[in-house]
């Protein structure tokens, strides 16, 4: 992984090893409990712990850190980040794909709605905070949703509300609720091929 740094947020960047004329890009957007300076601490969880793991992708990862421990992600700065890359890498802009866990899962909602039709798929993650007023705005955007049942910190009722919304809009809209799970539902989500399978099925 490759660590760079623009304008006040730091990231990782992860290319692919194999060699194509164009990839897939996700972004991954982390929970609040790792916002901080350390860029190391974006590797703890999800996409880019599998990463730290030795996990090879065939897609390139964005994982900036959010530095402000109590703040929400600047969702409107990490869409030009992400616009920027997608200008300047081989990256086919008919698959750039979301994914967030909590805090994270929050940030992707509002990059989705205020930037409708810009991204191909979103995996939401016990997004801390689900836009309801405006889920319609993401009608055509395929998520797949997750959640512990027995989350304490952010309620499943949120996402399986979310979900009954977005299934009446898109039949691709998915639903996975771990029954034993607390909060972390992120370890067993990244661990799973066949989210990554389903992922890159998604185009615009």
């Amino acid at each position: 992984m490759e660590a760079n740094t623009q304008e006040s947020y730091q990231y990782l960047l992860y290319t692919p090893t194999e060699k194509k004329e164009q990839y897939p890009l996700v972004v991954s957007l982390h929970g609040g409990a790792n916002s901080d300076s350390d860029l190391n601490i974006v590797k703890k969880h999800g996409i880019p712990k599998r990463l730290n793991e030795g996990k090879d992708f065939p897609f390139y990862v964005f994982a900036p850190l959010n530095p402000n421990k109590k703040g929400l992600w600047n969702d409107r700065q990490i869409h030009q980040m992400v616009m920027k890359l997608a200008d300047s890498l081989p990256i086919d802009k008919k698959r750039i794909y979301l994914t967030g866990l909590s805090r994270g899962g929050d940030g992707i909602w509002r990059m989705a709605v205020n930037h409708p039709n810009t991204y191909a798929a979103m995996l939401s993650v016990c997004a801390a905070d689900i836009p309801m007023i405006y889920i319609k705005w993401a009608k055509n955007l395929p998520v797949w949703f997750f959640h512990g049942e027995e989350d304490a910190v952010v309620p499943v009722e949120q996402t399986k509300e979310a979900y009954k919304t977005l299934k009446k809009l898109n039949s691709k809209t998915k639903l996975t609720i771990y029954p034993d799970a607390k909060h972390d539902s992120w370890t067993e989500t990244y661990n799973n091929e066949a989210v990554y399978s389903w992922l890159l099925e998604q185009h615009l």
